[in-house]
């Protein structure tokens, strides 16, 4: 699905230069049909301008003005030509294109032979399978604290990380608690959620802070983000993160539009 929506941003690219080079063309108010010729000299160019009765007349350098205006013209047209053919290609190929077709191959195999052959494209449900065998939950040897029980039943340190969980339960997103994370100089932290977005197999980390009003619990956590970019994981793209206070409970509206946007789409 990726790789199609790559190609659906470019099109959306091929879109707004279609818009912009249409805005171009109305503010071009050149009308009429000349045609520009030109004949090198040592210092650059001379133009003309070629009427329909064939008769050609010298631009003289004060005059350039209309030369440029028609040659933006002349160039701008072609590029909406362009344009309007790749943008209807890509349409007719997007409307074509379906990754999906590789699995399916696999899928119409009898079971025979699928029991003797290594797809090259795993199902979503082999993907996951596997997926849950390298990132290993419940890594961390601290003891769980409060024994809260998730609708997976499992165990969790706090009512915030239930709620949680049972929202990546409920909506079937693959995910493991305090699976442990290696670091750069040898050490392991474990941060409590690694989830899968099947629909981009990409694994993404989520930590929730629960006492950010706490002076030195937020001071914490800011060691701790800034660790994981320093080890390679980038905010906002592969760590996700939600927190609390007392005076600000969890948002679980906010909570929600992130699972869709980072992990369901």
């Amino acid at each position: 699905m990726e790789y199609k929506e790559q190609l659906i941003k470019q099109k959306k690219e091929l879109d707004s230069l279609i818009n912009d080079t249409e805005k171009r063309l109305k503010a071009n108010k050149v009308t009429d049909t000349a045609i520009i010729f030109y004949s090198k000299r040592k210092n650059g160019y001379q133009y003309y301008l070629k009427d329909k009765a064939g008769k050609k007349t010298y631009v003289k350098h004060k005059n350039l003005d209309i030369i440029r205006k028609k040659a933006q013209k002349e160039y701008d047209e072609a590029v909406h030509k362009t344009l309007i053919a790749l943008r209807s290609r890509l349409e007719r190929f997007i409307k074509n294109f379906d990754i999906g077709m590789i699995e399916q191959v696999y899928e119409h195999l009898c079971e025979a032979k699928r029991l003797l052959v290594k797809p090259i494209i795993a199902s979503d449900e082999a993907f996951i399978e596997q997926w849950e065998k390298e990132n290993p939950g419940n890594m961390n040897s601290y003891p769980v604290e409060g024994q809260y029980l998730t609708d997976r039943g499992e165990h969790v340190r706090s009512k915030s990380e239930k709620i949680l969980a049972d929202l990546f339960y409920k909506k079937k997103i693959p995910y493991s608690y305090e699976p442990r994370f290696e670091l750069s100089n040898g050490s392991s932290v474990y941060p409590d959620f690694v989830l899968l977005n099947v629909r981009k197999r990409k694994t993404i980390y989520w930590e929730h802070f629960g006492l950010i009003s706490d002076g030195e619990y937020a001071e914490k956590a800011l060691r701790k983000m800034d660790m994981y970019e320093k080890n390679g994981i980038c905010i906002g793209e592969d760590l996700l993160f939600s927190m609390e206070a007392e005076e600000s409970p969890l948002d679980i509206k906010q909570i929600e539009a992130k699972i869709k946007r980072y992990l369901l789409t």
